[in-house]
């Protein structure tokens, strides 16, 4: 009885929220536009307030919508939230995945350092040699540098214009350092590091896009090899 329960409530959420997001598309609403109050929206749609109530929240942890208490129910702009959830939690328990998503990182960065290179300004550069000089002053500090890492791609990929793009970069950034431990993760040679992302700029500024793809590779190349010196043993198959 139970399970049976159990089945049908899963199936009522599901219904519920299909039914918001049906809402939310056929009314074409916008990021930030209201939808009506929780008591309304389930007479609206035919849907009892205990199934509305457990939908809404499902769609705010997915990012489809945002809670404001006390002021009401909002459509959030496109987000990668769920994704970025689920990731890390797998992350947890299978940390050699970590290599996938290293990979997938490279793989995005060297797709687009092409057009990168087509459209950066001198003002970028500007942005990014100024994240260098923080950079250096960190590691003659001994200081931790992995938010100057970060700000180096973000700002790199922010010249394309392509929210998306650089959301998904960076949540794999952020995947990578939020592997639990730090043993993949700590930088032990951060002088190596600021002098391979230097190696990228000076590349994406004589605009050779084959050279940059290769700084990038060879960036990356050390990054892989601390994974695969933590990796753990694959299980032999039957």
């Amino acid at each position: 009885m139970l399970a049976t329960r159990s089945v049908r409530g899963q199936t009522l959420n599901k219904m519920a929220q299909d039914r918001v997001k049906e809402f939310i598309t056929s009314r074409r609403l916008k990021p930030g536009d209201p939808l009506p109050p929780e008591a309304q929206l389930a007479a609206d749609l035919g849907i009892s307030r205990g199934p509305m109530r457990e939908a809404i929240r499902s769609l705010e942890s997915l990012g489809i919508v945002e809670i404001r208490h006390g002021t009401g129910i909002f459509v959030r702009e496109f987000n990668f939230d769920s994704m970025m959830d689920l990731l890390s939690y797998g992350l947890v328990f299978d940390q050699n995945r970590i290599a996938d998503v290293c990979k997938l990182r490279k793989w995005l960065e060297t797709a687009a350092i092409g057009e990168v290179i087509e459209r950066i300004t001198a003002k970028d550069i500007a942005h990014i040699e100024a994240v260098f000089e923080r950079w250096e002053q960190r590691i003659a500090a001994h200081e931790p540098t992995a938010e100057e890492d970060r700000a180096f791609h973000k700002l790199l990929f922010a010249v394309l214009g392509n929210p998306s793009l650089s959301a998904l970069i960076d949540i794999f950034w952020v995947l990578f350092h939020a592997v639990p431990g730090g043993t993949v993760t700590t930088d032990l040679q951060p002088t190596t590091t600021i002098q391979d992302h230097r190696d990228i700029l000076a590349a994406v500024q004589v605009r050779n896009a084959k050279r940059a793809r290769q700084c990038i590779e060879q960036h990356f190349l050390g990054i892989e090899e601390r994974i695969a010196r933590t990796r753990t043993p694959e299980p032999p198959t039957a």
